[in-house]
Formats: C-alpha cells, structure tokens, sequence
C-alpha cells in the first residue's frame, strides 16, 4: 500500500528506457509513490567494425580532447579499450569533456575526471563550456552513437577545431516489445510516458500505432527529459508536453512532481 503523503501516489507513469537503464528512473518514481510500468523501447550494442575507431583509440595522444554527450559512448568506448589492451591511461592524461553529471559519474568509474561541467545539460551547454577557450587549430575525438546530432561538430569546426567522428555504438528500436507497448495503452490509465532521449520518443510513436490508439496517447502528458526530446515530442504529435529545467533523470522526476502538485 502506496502512502497517501507521497507526491505522485495515484499516478501511473511510463518509463521507456533502455531495459539496464530504467531501473534509476522506476526507483526514484516508485520511492514518490508511483505506479511505474517499465516498457524499454531501445536498444543499444556495439558496432560492427571497430578497426576505424581502433585506429583513433590506438592514437589517443595525438587529440587535445575527448567529448562525451551519453553515458552509452562513455561504456561503449572504454570497454573496447580494455578488450583491445589498449591502455586507459592513455585517455586519462587527455582533457575530457562532457554534458553532465551522469555522464561525468560515468566517466569517473573509469578513472577518468572531467573538470567542469556546464550549465545546461545539452551540447548547447558544452559548448558554451568550449567557447571560453581556444579551440582553433585543436583535434577532439567525439564517440558516439551512429545517429547523433550533428551541432556539436559543426561548432567545433566552425570555429577551426577538426573532429573526429568515432561511432561506438547503434540505437536500435525495441520492435520486439510492440505487442506488450499496445497492451500496456490498452490496459492502463497512464498519466505520464516518461521520455529520456528523442529515440525514445520516436521508437514510442512508431510501436505504438495510429487511429483511435494514436488519439488516446497524444492526450497523456509526454514527460521529457530536455528540450531536444521536447521538441521531439512536438514534432510527433504528443498535445501536451512537460520539459525538465535540469536534463538529467532527478530533473525529470522534479518536473512530473512539481507538474502534479501544480507548480509545473
């Protein structure tokens, strides 16, 4: 039994995220007195053919900066780096960068430290963290996913820098779990679908189906972890939107909260 005192008791909420990590966001849903019904509709793996990226890793000392913007590129490329033997301490004597705190926590569980974090929780925001320093003529490698946007580069080389893409990893749309997403719209009465990226968003909207089945779920209130997947959401057909301040999954918990009480 669910203690009325509880922010968000009565409330039944979606969690989309990548099956390893939705537990972080069901907990802290569940410990505000949530129904969480867990429906991961991505997926990552690593790619296929590492000998480009291998190559870069193998030459770490020739870049001024490693930048990160997912906690998956963090995982994806030190792991390769310790099945290739290639030593991490070749990636802790060069300035890291990265745009947050998960990814930050990341990154620190491998030895690595990042100096300073900025702002807003975005690329808008590391790249505000960059501009107050001199990047022309610097060499950054970026490992990413393969569908990445692309504003962070062109800022970077818009600005003189040269950045090496390295894609360390595929986002993969969960289709496997079309049947349970549909049954779940079918089922419950939800009152959040809770989005932690722009994949998420579209994988949902794609599974999910049209018709009668579309016009029921563009009326729950798509809770979205930043402007990107927002606008996202926008984009899709979602009528109402609830945006974190903070990017980050304590942030998305802090909107549907304050959204329920009124102060959203």
């Amino acid at each position: 039994m669910v203690p009325a005192d509880k922010p968000l008791t009565g409330k039944t909420i979606l969690v989309t995220r990548e099956v390893s990590q939705a537990g972080a966001l069901s907990r802290s849903l569940d410990e505000r007195g949530a129904t969480t019904v867990v429906c991961p509709l991505i997926g990552f793996s690593p790619r296929s053919d590492w000998a480009a990226v291998d190559r870069c890793l193998e030459r770490l000392c020739e870049y001024d900066g490693l930048l990160f913007t997912s906690v998956n590129a963090v995982e994806f490329t030190f792991r390769r780096m310790e099945e290739q033997g290639i030593p991490l301490e070749n990636a802790r004597g060069i300035t890291t960068y990265t745009v947050g705190p998960a990814t930050a926590e990341a990154l620190a569980s491998w030895g690595v430290s990042v100096e300073r974090l900025p702002d807003q929780y975005q690329a808008e925001g590391l790249a505000s963290v960059l501009e107050q320093e001199t990047v022309q003529g610097k060499r950054f490698l970026f490992p990413r996913a393969r569908k990445a946007r692309e504003w962070l580069p062109r800022f970077l080389e818009e600005r003189g820098a040269r950045v090496d893409l390295a894609v360390v990893y595929e986002t993969r749309r969960a289709d496997e779990n079309a049947g349970l997403l549909r049954e779940i719209l079918g089922k419950e009465k939800l009152d959040y679908l809770a989005f932690t990226s722009s994949s998420t968003v579209s994988a949902f909207t794609a599974l999910a189906g049209s018709g009668p089945t579309k016009e029921a779920w563009q009326k729950i209130t798509a809770a979205c972890i930043g402007e990107i997947t927002a606008a996202t959401a926008r984009t899709e057909g979602f009528l109402q939107i609830l945006t974190a301040r903070s990017s980050t999954i304590p942030g998305l918990v802090k909107a549907i909260e304050d959204h329920v009480e009124g102060k959203g």
